[in-house]
């Protein structure tokens, strides 16, 4: 029988979360993984700056959202923005229910990236822990949906993690995903799977995961950690059967294999997704760098991963994956 958590009073049908992703989990990947089996997943981070000055691509993007309110069935969406100011982040929140559909708005506070540092925005956050309270405060009075916060440990350091979770919590955030790493540490390193523990002990609100988690590793980072649930972030790019595979180990069953042709498919499915919410040259763009990770772990497919990096249209694509499928004798 596969566990369940809820945040809010809302019930999460699982415990497998796809992570918030920029450039990644948008509608295609998000549909994707709610097929597989994901119980919550997540939007790429929106720029509150770009909310309020009327950006096309953010407002297009959660726009999107409604489809997935439409065709993911018992899948969850949590919709994530992300600011330095916080004008402009209280300002974008009325905007951000206006526009799109979602059970829970999420407040960026790990993303570590320098362009998002400059804006004393993510995990620069973590350098201003008394304005974060009181701003997660003012979120949590007006949102209409429940509040819940993606953080880091540390900015350099580990911080006073039971601490800052119980401020957190006290703010009235419903829910906190913890990537066990610190800003520092990036996405490189052992994860810190001890500290995740000690966050879950501090609060009585759910705990999500995050941070090298796959199928393989899933179960003994939920022991470890006693998380509400974990989150998946690169795993799923060019894999989302991912979630599929943990549902089944979670009930004992034995995973469907994986093969060449099921990876074939699944990147058409992506292709024909994405390129019906965005247009050509963006959607080609995205998909050069996500296209080749479904190939991988298959050997002789270097060529076929040469021509996918060299693809501008749907076309394109499909002329690839044709020949491609000639294929796929040789990995039966």
């Amino acid at each position: 029988m596969t566990k369940t958590f809820s945040i809010a009073g809302i019930e999460i049908p699982n415990r497998y979360v796809l992570a918030p992703l920029a450039g990644y989990t948008d509608f295609s990947l998000r549909k994707l993984a709610s097929d597989y089996g994901a119980g919550l997943v997540y939007t790429e981070m929106e720029s509150c700056e770009s909310l309020i000055y009327d950006s096309q691509a953010t407002l297009n993007d959660l726009r999107a959202t409604h489809r997935d309110a439409k065709e993911e069935g018992r899948t969850k969406l949590a919709l994530q923005i992300f600011g330095g100011k916080q004008e402009s982040i209280l300002r974008a929140i009325p905007l951000v229910e206006e526009q799109a559909s979602y059970d829970f708005l999420d407040f960026n506070v790990g993303c570590p990236v320098p362009k998002v540092m400059r804006q004393q925005a993510g995990s620069y956050w973590l350098n201003r822990l008394d304005e974060l309270y009181s701003l997660l405060e003012k979120m949590v009075s007006i949102s209409k949906k429940p509040v819940i916060v993606k953080i880091r440990i540390g900015f350099n350091e580990i911080m006073d993690v039971r601490t800052v979770a119980r401020k957190i919590e006290a703010a009235g955030v419903r829910a906190i995903a913890v990537h066990g790493r610190t800003r520092k540490e990036g996405f490189m390193g052992p994860v810190h799977y001890d500290v995740i523990r000690a966050i879950k002990e501090s609060v009585s609100i759910p705990v999500i995961a995050n941070g090298g988690i796959d199928e393989r590793n899933f179960l003994s980072v939920l022991e470890e950690t006693q998380a509400d649930a974990v989150m998946i972030g690169q795993r799923a790019i060019g894999y989302p059967k991912v979630f599929q595979d943990m549902v089944a180990r979670e009930e004992g069953r034995a995973c469907e294999e994986t093969t060449f042709e099921g990876q074939l498919s699944d990147l058409w499915k992506h292709l024909l997704l994405i390129y019906s919410v965005k247009e050509e040259k963006p959607a080609s763009d995205i998909m050069r760098g996500i296209s080749i990770r479904y190939l991988k772990g298959f050997d002789h497919t270097k060529d076929i991963r040469l021509a996918l990096v060299q693809c501008r249209s749907l076309d394109d694509y499909r002329r690839v994956l044709e020949k491609a499928r000639e294929r796929i004798p040789l990995f039966s």
